[in-house]
């Protein structure tokens, strides 16, 4: 294992100071390239942030001792269309860049790390289209995506066509090679098609499917009986094998304003290799070996989740409201528990405010949860969480916002008496129209961080952002 590239806090200035430069000038060029004329229209987006972290150490612990972490990264979108041409052309993409390199089962690695270069070009999607090519019909041509029983990255062709049968009927198709980023599976072609269906105004349905060497489809439907009252339901099956359902109900009440919600979701157990789009296959154990290639994805099993939910403005004061929510979880018969699932319990209560009387500019948020854990007869855990954010704005140039999240005991862990917690702070600056500056602050702790050494880190983000 080499040696950790921790910094002084000397360099960690420096780098700070570097970065926040970079953030700016990196704004100002895109500014500086921006085009419109004639021939069309071009709308780009740029997102600029630099981001130093560290940690605090613990008196025990396995990782290197990496004080601290630098990344840099580069977010940008363009979307262009020609002056009467039906031709337009949309690019996200995204540079990222470790600026100080990070030492083999640092805490602080992550997929940046992965490669020998430490940095990351990734482009999300850069396609053409063509409309009208046909009668309300539209062509896509590049790296796109489709959503549906899951959603595809690809480089391939799209086509949809709108209204086909006067105005209630849309249908589409697509293929190409899958694009994956971030594993090692096998670079194959995939394909499918959908169609969305639109009997009233009221009703909407809607079919996807993919085919990569066995069918995957997904059914929705959303409908509005009365005006008062919205229902919806999904239903998606993976290679052939049921992966989730879920069903949602919401009354308002036209004379106080409440809304009423009810909903379940039940995902059924389905087979890692089903998921072809990520690799599941990252175990915790893996997390502090040197080829970082995956994420790691908390595996959920087969479990049924009912939501009860109640949403109350208050009556004369405008822009307040309280909220309360009810979920219960239950896992399937085929599912055992295990560090990550359980049966569980959890009630909320908390308000919401938005220019309040005298609160001009401010919006809060303020919640509190108990947590009722139901692993066996021998393990029960009670456990309570604060969240709240705030946001406030000071004149039409500054605004400010803090947030905070606490966990007395995390929720589908054995171990009693954990605790985490969240907090952060912000402060953001209008430099003009569709331009701004933020740095954020941000701290997480939490008891399951010991175990490696680490007591909680700390985040400072600087983002520059730009549209023209």
């Amino acid at each position: 294992m080499r040696k950790a590239s921790g910094l002084s806090p000397g360099k960690t200035r420096a780098g700070f100071v570097c970065g926040v430069l970079s953030v700016l000038s990196l704004g100002f060029i895109a500014e500086a390239s921006a085009l419109e004329g004639n021939w069309g229209s071009l709308e780009v987006r740029s997102a600029t942030k630099y981001r130093l972290q560290w940690s605090d150490s613990a008196s025990f612990g396995s990782l290197p001792d990496d004080k601290n972490d630098q990344d840099i990264s580069e977010l940008l979108s363009a979307d262009g269309e020609l002056k009467g041409q039906k031709i337009g052309f949309s690019f996200l993409g995204k540079y990222a860049k470790d600026l100080d390199g990070t030492p083999e089962g640092s805490v602080f690695q992550d997929y940046l790390d992965a490669g020998s270069e430490r940095q990351r070009l990734d482009i999300y999607y850069a396609y053409a289209e063509k409309k009208d090519l046909l009668p309300n019909t539209t062509v896509r041509l590049g790296r796109q995506y489709a959503y549906g029983p899951e959603t595809v990255h690809y480089d391939g062709i799209s086509v949809k066509a709108d209204h086909v049968l006067k105005d209630w009927l849309s249908v589409g198709a697509f293929a190409g090679g899958i694009v994956q980023m971030y594993s090692d599976l096998k670079q194959d072609t995939v394909g499918g098609f959908n169609a969305e269906l639109h009997p009233s105004k009221e009703l909407a349905l809607y079919l996807d499917s993919v085919i990569y060497q066995k069918m995957s489809w997904d059914g929705s439907v959303y409908w509005r009986p009365v005006e008062n009252i919205k229902t919806s339901a999904r239903t998606a099956f993976i290679d052939e094998k049921a992966k989730d359902f879920g069903a949602d109900f919401s009354y308002t009440c036209p004379f106080s304003e409440t809304t009423l919600g009810l909903g379940v979701y039940r995902r059924f157990k389905v087979a890692i290799e089903d998921d072809f789009l990520f690799d599941y296959t990252y175990s915790i154990e893996d997390n502090l070996k040197e080829d970082v290639k995956r994420f790691y994805l908390g595996r959920e099993l087969g479990y049924t989740d009912f939501t009860v939910s109640i949403d109350q403005p208050i009556p004369h004061q405008h822009g307040l409201a309280v909220f309360a929510r009810y979920t219960n979880r239950q896992l399937s018969n085929d599912s055992n528990e295990d560090l990550y699932n359980t049966d569980f319990d959890r009630w909320t209560l908390g308000f919401t405010m938005q220019d309040w009387l005298v609160f001009h500019g401010t919006r809060l948020s303020v919640g509190y949860s108990i947590w009722n854990e139901h692993r066996d007869l021998i393990y029960e855990a009670e456990s309570g969480s604060v969240f709240a954010d705030l946001e406030q704005e000071l004149g039409e140039k500054w605004a400010v916002g803090a947030g905070l999240y606490y966990k007395e005991e995390d929720v589908n862990s054995r171990v009693e008496g954990e605790a985490a917690s969240h907090y952060y702070g912000l402060l953001k600056y209008k430099l003009a129209k569709d331009r701004w500056a933020e740095l954020k602050y941000e701290h997480e702790s939490d008891d399951y961080y010991k175990e490696f050494g680490v007591s909680s880190l700390n985040t400072l983000t600087a983002t520059f952002n730009i549209k023209f």
